[in-house]
């Protein structure tokens, strides 16, 4: 059984995201990070200098028709020189694609630390995948904040081969996707009156049981949390979606 993975929980800022010029065309940002010996030593410590990280890459843009985003993204991810692929769509707010690729960067440092490929595929706006077998697309909870200081929840989407979503799950069955993606406005708000410390006492005691037993880093209402645990995570957003 392989070791679940953890996305830690960190709070992205706008310094955290690439300046990028996109063109009003669908298709994918492709990044590579070049070897760098002080990032390699910050992984193997535990955190990557952000300046250091966004200096590093190298960052090209492909023209590719909507109906075939998922697809190339699925193909270019596993060519040579290729670390991440952003799937951007013309309809989407570049800053939701600068999130995606910061994402990216710091999921890939994640799976590096823990000896796992480092190729990941994410997306801003929600991927369509229809008519694609193998692959599954997995909402992150992601936390970001702005000038002001205000923190807010929001989604960035991950997409899987069906054989890494089973290793990541670390033999927990797999839930019902559909439903995790309805209930994501609960989601988010579970997340961050949870952070907050303002979840009604029930409700986090509910959770306390499943973090404290489910291995779940940093206390959080995490994806992974979500989908090991969906009998509890979906229930309890739902029912403060409906406070």
């Amino acid at each position: 059984m392989t070791t679940p993975i953890e996305t830690p929980d960190r709070i992205f800022t706008s310094g955290d995201l690439p300046l990028l010029s996109l063109p009003r065309a669908d298709g994918l940002i492709i990044c590579r990070w070049l070897p760098d010996s002080a990032v390699v030593g910050a992984w193997s410590a535990g955190g990557v200098d952000t300046v250091l990280e966004r200096r590093r890459a190298q960052v090209g843009f492909e023209l590719v028709e909507p109906s075939w985003l998922a697809r190339a993204a699925a193909d270019r991810v596993r060519g040579p020189g290729v670390d991440a692929v952003v799937m951007h769509a013309q309809s989407g707010l570049p800053g939701r694609s600068a999130l995606a690729l910061a994402f990216a960067s710091h999921l890939r440092a994640v799976l590096l630390r823990a000896e796992q490929p480092g190729h990941v595929i994410t997306a801003g706006t929600r991927p369509d995948l229809t008519g694609l077998s193998g692959l599954v697309r997995v909402p992150h909870l992601v936390t970001v904040t702005d000038a002001t200081g205000a923190i807010a929840d929001t989604v960035v989407w991950e997409v899987m081969t069906e054989a890494r979503f089973d290793a990541w799950l670390d033999g927990a069955p797999r839930p019902d996707q559909p439903a995790i993606e309805a209930h994501l406005p609960g989601l988010l708000r579970l997340r961050g009156l949870h952070r907050a410390g303002r979840l009604d006492p029930r409700y986090a005691a509910a959770l306390l049981d499943v973090i404290g037993g489910g291995g779940i880093a940093q206390g959080t209402v995490s994806t992974s949390l979500i989908h090991r645990f969906p009998g509890v995570a979906l229930p309890l957003a739902a029912a403060t979606a409906a406070a």
